[in-house]
């Protein structure tokens, strides 16, 4: 579950990046927030990314489940609404 939780977390770090190298259309002034915003995510991310590395290399079981706990059950519930979403479309 270890490598399953860090390949998430690098999924969510490379959108996060490409959502920040991506060209904008115009002017805008929310744009610095935004940027600011990701940027504090994305290195929460890097953050949970390094303890996961940590708690594989020392063996440290409470953390390794913590952190997959944190990245793997939401993209579940997420994967778990799109087949919802997709079969409830398709029924129609």
């Amino acid at each position: 579950m270890a490598i399953v939780a860090g390949v998430l977390l690098t999924l969510y770090f490379l959108g996060i990046v490409f959502v920040l190298l991506a060209p904008h259309r115009g002017p805008d002034p929310q744009r610095g927030q935004a940027v600011g915003c990701l940027m504090i995510v994305a290195g929460g991310l890097l953050l949970l990314g390094v303890s996961l590395g940590l708690g594989v290399a020392f063996d440290l079981t409470w953390l390794v489940d913590a952190i997959v706990a944190v990245v793997v059950y939401p993209s579940l519930i997420l994967l778990a609404n799109g087949v919802y979403f997709v079969v409830r479309k398709f029924r129609q």
